[in-house]
């Protein structure tokens, strides 16, 4: 919850504090609580002794004239000076003040212009029409409102005369790909302006090439002893370690010490992700996951974990694209490794989508599997 309203004539920080992380919780505390409970308060019913983190006790007199329940009385307030007297003059108890507030601070923030202006590009920058375009308006804590808008010739949309305390679009067009995962929220800073609108970006879909599909649900040591894969074929040995040493150009390698760990303290760990003839580029939040890069691969990838580590886990999901046999196939992976097995091996498995026509396109249709 926003402290300030758009202008800055309201500065709740001055004005709440300490008690600005109380009025938060009773009033999520509230919003989320029995609505039967609410509605027995707000028509004069005494609700049950309550612990400090179940629903707010009201009052049991009857709201002031012209107010339905007790509810819409506490929405009435206009200053924070109002609620500190009605609260002196006992006709609100402490629960229903801190309500009052938090309907304060939410009326302010909720006055603040959404009015969007937005342009829709491709990956090459050129404008895209016919994007239909979902706004999903918040006009208070969990309260939406959806409005829709669809991009004309030039990749223009624009949402105007609305109020709220926040903004999120989402993009749909058939043949264009926009991450599911992803909804920008209209930067608080922006100021409409048809001239300077926000942009955003879809990527044109090439369409799906015949490709592999393989997954490999598999254990390696943990002494720095090579595990071998192939990319294009399933190996679903799940734990039990290899008999004959694997064949494959995708390799994994794990030390960890000591060899025999507990899992309740952490120990030193490191692993080593190699493609022969290749390499793989880790990435994340990728904006269109489905095109192989041309550059920038790694033929070792290390991933290392002492034990003094800021961050130390004994486990890993990483997205990488990667590209073998000196650029005939290219793909993309998640690899989960766990190193936390108490007597090795241990636990390693990737899911692989790999286009072995030497094209970087990775658009996947199941239709157009290779391997069945």
């Amino acid at each position: 919850m926003r402290l300030l309203n758009s202008d800055g004539s309201f500065n709740m920080k001055t004005i709440l504090s300490p008690i600005v992380s109380k009025i938060q919780i009773i009033l999520l505390t509230f919003l989320v609580a029995s609505f039967s409970a609410v509605l027995a308060s707000a028509q004069n019913q005494p609700s049950a002794s309550k612990p400090d983190n179940e629903a707010p006790q009201f009052l049991t007199n009857a709201p002031p004239p012209g107010f339905a329940t007790r509810v819409d009385y506490l929405k009435s307030f206009n200053s924070e000076k109002d609620i500190r007297d009605a609260r002196r003059a006992g006709l609100i108890n402490e629960d229903e003040s801190m309500l009052a507030m938090g309907a304060l601070v939410d009326r302010e923030q909720n006055k603040a212009s959404m009015d969007t202006y937005g342009k829709v590009v491709d990956q090459n920058a050129q404008p895209v029409a016919g994007i239909k375009v979902s706004g999903r308006l918040e006009i208070g804590i969990g309260d939406y409102k959806d409005y829709h808008a669809e991009t004309d010739s030039q990749g223009l949309f624009q949402f105007l005369g609305l109020h709220g305390s926040g903004l999120i679009m989402h993009f749909q067009k058939q043949g264009y790909y926009f991450d599911e995962n992803l909804l920008p929220e209209r930067p608080k800073n922006y100021l409409p302006d048809p001239k300077n609108p926000i942009m955003l970006q879809m990527w044109k879909l090439h369409g799906a090439e015949p490709m592999n599909h393989s997954y490999i649900q598999s254990s390696v040591p943990c002494d720095g002893n090579p595990e071998h894969f192939n990319l294009l074929v399933d190996k679903m040995n799940n734990e039990v370690p290899d008999v004959h040493p694997s064949v494959g150009d995708f390799t994994v390698k794990l030390t960890r010490e000591p060899l025999i760990v507990d899992r309740r303290k952490p120990f030193n760990w490191s692993a080593t992700l190699s493609i022969t003839n290749g390499g793989l580029v880790e990435f994340t939040n990728q904006p269109y996951p489905y095109e192989a890069p041309e550059t920038g691969y790694q033929s070792v990838v290390t991933i290392d974990f002492p034990t003094n580590a800021p961050q130390w886990q004994y486990e890993i999901n990483k997205n990488y694209f990667f590209k073998s046999g000196d650029g005939r196939v290219y793909g993309r992976m998640t690899v989960h490794l766990r190193a936390d097995r108490p007597q090795p091996p241990t636990y390693f498995d990737a899911d692989i989508y790999a286009n072995p026509n030497g094209s970087r396109n990775l658009e996947f249709d199941g239709n157009k599997q290779i391997n069945r």
